[in-house]
C-alpha cells in the first residue's frame, strides 16, 4: 500500500506525517532576515530515540523548534486527537514502530498490560521473590494471582505469622523457607 502523507496540525505546510511513521519537511520558500527568499528543500527528518526507544524529532515554526513524539503524532493525524486520560500503545511493543496500524489511544494501565504480555515490562521475567522462593503456581498468593499479579505465598504466610509473633521476626527467611517447602512437598 502507498504510503499516505498530511499534514501535521500547527505546522501546515511546513511538516507532514505518514502513516508508515514518518516525517517530512515541505518544499517552502522563506523569507530571511535581510528580505531575500531562500528555498527549503523537502526533506524526510532523521528521528532520534529517547530513553526508552520512542522516536522524537524536531519541528520548526518561525524560530522556534519543538521536539514531538513520531507515534502521538501519527495517531493525532491519522485516527483523531488525544482522548482524556489516554496516552500512545505501541500493539507489538517496539517503540520504533510507528506505522498507524501498530498504534492506539489507550489507558495506562493497559499499556502496562502490554509490557507484561511482550515482556518488557521490569517484573514480568522474575523468577523468584526477594527471598528466593520460585514463582510457581502452589507458591502464589490465589487473591493477586488471579488478577495477574505474583506474590509469593511463602513469604505472605510468614510476615502474617510475624506479626504475630514477634519473637520470629529475627527468623522471617527461616520461617518463609519452612512454609516454601511445606507448599512445594
Amino acid at each position: 500500500m502507498p504510503e499516505q502523507w498530511k499534514p501535521i496540525p500547527g505546522y501546515e505546510g511546513h511538516c507532514e506525517v505518514s502513516d508508515h511513521g514518518r516525517v517530512r519537511s515541505i518544499e517552502r520558500v522563506i523569507m530571511r532576515k535581510n528580505g531575500a527568499p531562500q528555498r527549503i528543500a523537502e526533506r524526510v527528518l532523521r528521528p532520534a530515540a529517547g530513553t526508552k526507544g520512542h522516536l522524537h524529532v524536531e519541528l520548526w515554526r518561525g524560530n522556534k523548534a519543538t521536539s514531538r513524539y513520531v507515534h502521538q503524532l501519527v495517531l493525532e493525524v491519522f485516527v483523531g486527537p488525544r482522548p482524556a486520560g489516554m496516552e500512545c500503545c505501541h500493539n507489538n511493543g517496539n517503540p520504533a514502530d510507528n506505522h498507524v496500524e501498530n498504534l492506539r489511544w489507550d489507558t495506562a494501565s493497559s499499556n502496562g498490560y502490554d509490557r507484561v504480555r511482550h515482556g518488557t515490562h521490569p517484573l514480568s521475567s522474575k523468577t523468584h521473590c526477594k527471598r528466593g522462593h520460585e514463582f510457581i503456581d502452589e507458591n502464589l498468593v490465589p487473591s493477586t494471582a488471579r488478577k495477574g499479579f505474583r506474590n509469593c505465598l511463602a513469604c505472605s504466610r510468614a510476615q502474617s505469622y510475624a506479626k504475630n509473633h514477634p519473637e520470629w521476626k529475627p527468623r522471617l527467611q527461616e520461617l518463609s523457607d519452612n512454609y516454601f517447602q511445606a507448599l512445594t512437598a
